[in-house]
This record gives structure tokens, C-alpha cells and sequence, in this order.
């Protein structure tokens, strides 16, 4: 089946993002974790810098949609 073998190779990890709300635990480990992953530098900041954009996406598109 098609699906388990997706499910072996990646992870699902639903979030939801709002302007004024902190971000779950779960989430907050994502982001971490995936800078790390994708720092082509070593720089621990990768992550911040990761979560950051996002946020700036999501000011972006609230201010985009009123």
C-alpha cells in the first residue's frame, strides 16, 4: 500500500500559526529541529531565523487579507 510506505519516510507534523498566539511545544521542536537539519552553516541560529520568516509570512498575509 502506497500510503504506509509514505508514512515510514515522512512526518506529518500539523501546526497552526496565529498572529497573537504562542506556538505549541511540538511545533517549536519542528522548527528547531529542521534548522538544524537545513543549516548549511552549523550557525544555531538557523532555527530562529526559520521561525522568524514564518512569522513575518504570517503578518505578510494578515495584512494582505483584511
Amino acid at each position: 500500500m502506497p500510503t504506509l510506505a509514505v508514512s515510514t519516510q515522512y512526518l506529518f507534523a500539523p501546526i497552526s500559526v496565529e498572529t497573537l498566539e504562542p506556538l505549541n511545544t511540538s511545533a517549536c521542536q519542528l522548527f528547531g529541529n529542521l534548522g538544524r537539519k537545513i543549516s548549511s552553516s552549523g550557525d544555531d541560529r538557523e532555527g530562529a531565523f526559520l521561525f522568524q520568516r514564518l512569522l513575518v509570512l504570517v503578518q505578510r498575509f494578515n495584512a494582505v487579507s483584511k
